[in-house]
């Protein structure tokens, strides 16, 4: 089945966010209001859609202004059509969607102690995603940072807390990020 990126906007996000509600525990997830600001200052909502224009998942996007990188925040595919490679062709719509930065990263919450954080990771892993050689705390909990290069080097380890920093600014300011995000 072919696939189509969209980028969404407010009223998208209305119509999304409970589905974001039921795919990610509320500590890892900004609320509606935040998602809607960010939206403002560069974030993007993509929606992903198949060849009959029906809505299948989506992806917030925090875009940075200078560095050239952008981080997947939060990604759903939809329940009637998971488990069919849909996650895996999303992924690669992106990389194509954002074949002029120079990478993209993404974080898995709760790794390695749960099970659903372990089987995320590895599936990410089998989709060109690479661990970032860094200790990564985000809201407080043990988190894997990841990334898919694109036009940049194949090491972000010495540049990640700029990188990092600059993706996050159209969610959080940095005062906020000292606070959410830590890496060591």
């Amino acid at each position: 089945m072919d696939f189509i990126l969209e980028r969404g906007g407010h009223k998208d996000l209305q119509r999304v966010y409970p589905m974001m509600e039921f795919d990610f525990e509320s500590w890892e997830r900004p609320t509606q209001l935040e998602f809607q600001a960010a939206l403002l200052k560069g974030a993007e909502l993509l929606l992903l859609r198949d060849g009959e224009g029906r809505e299948c998942g989506y992806a917030m996007m925090l875009k940075s202004r200078g560095a050239g990188y952008v981080l997947l925040g939060w990604l759903g595919v939809y329940p009637h059509v998971r488990g069919h490679g849909v996650g895996g062709q999303f992924l690669s719509l992106m990389a194509d969607y954002y074949a002029s930065y120079k990478g993209i990263l993404l974080e898995v919450t709760k790794y390695p102690e749960l099970e659903k954080a372990r089987k995320l990771h590895n599936f990410y892993l089998r989709n060109g995603y690479t661990d970032v050689g860094c200790e990564y705390l985000l809201y407080g909990e043990g988190a894997a940072l990841m990334y898919r290069r694109l036009l940049g080097p194949e090491d972000i380890s010495a540049d990640i807390r700029g990188i990092v920093r600059d993706m996050y600014l159209p969610l959080y300011n940095e005062r906020e990020q000292e606070k959410y995000i830590q890496i060591k």
